[in-house]
């Protein structure tokens, strides 16, 4: 069983019965975060009734049986990697989220490694996201975004900070490149018209001047 899982079991038999932000606390869909509580509820170790989480029998003599994780540690602000990558002709690479009951969009990124230098982590993620790999030289530092996402009812969601470099790509590059998930290819008309676009996706494509750095709350009732 995945880590996380464990831990998800290890929170509710601390409190059963618990929403989906305060049990999901400190992970968000970079962590595949939906997949594993999906699978907890397929392996029926978890019920969902409405919007509670619940432990069943099943799912405590599981967690047992596998050791309960040490759970005794704060709760941080996770750190990504985001990448604006454009082939210079006004085209922009999109993350979609189609595994949310509502699609969202946002930039392709990913968390660093612990002890990972920032510059294996560049060259590593932006490989995972488009698999292709490229120097170190060609990321250009363009924002540090701090974004808190809170529900309707004002619990706190994911928060994290992102560092957000821009690269630019060849034609050569961008023909070799297979694209992982939901992340495509549009153009900035196209961005323009979309529903649903986090804020980071305004502010590094479609404004004319891009801050170096920013600090907001958002409201998203981020749902299975």
């Amino acid at each position: 069983m995945h880590q996380i899982q464990k831990i998800l079991l290890a929170r509710l038999t601390q409190q059963n019965g618990q929403r989906y932000s305060r049990l999901t606390s400190g992970y968000d869909f970079e962590n595949n975060i939906v997949f594993h509580l999906k699978q907890l509820t397929k392996s029926e170790l978890v019920e969902k009734t409405g919007d509670i989480y619940k432990i069943t029998a099943k799912g405590m003599k599981e967690i047992y049986a596998l050791g309960l994780p040490d759970l005794d540690y704060p709760e941080r602000k996770l750190f990504y990697c985001g990448f604006v990558v454009t082939d210079g002709n006004e085209n922009f690479l999109v993350k979609g989220h189609s595994s949310a009951k509502i699609n969202f969009y946002n930039l392709p990124s990913g968390d660093s490694r612990f002890g990972e230098k920032m510059e294996e982590s560049l060259v590593r993620l932006f490989e995972n996201n488009t698999a292709i790999k490229i120097g170190t030289d060609r990321f250009v530092f363009i924002s540090l975004h701090m974004k808190t996402t809170k529900t309707t009812n004002q619990e706190v969601l994911f928060d994290d900070a992102q560092a957000i470099y821009k690269v630019e790509v060849t034609k050569e590059e961008k023909e070799k490149m297979k694209l992982v998930g939901d992340i495509s290819w549009c153009s900035k008309s196209e961005i323009e018209k979309m529903a649903n676009c986090w804020p980071e996706i305004k502010m590094c494509i479609l404004d004319n001047k891009i801050l170096s750095y920013a600090s907001y709350e958002i409201v998203s009732d981020y749902k299975l």
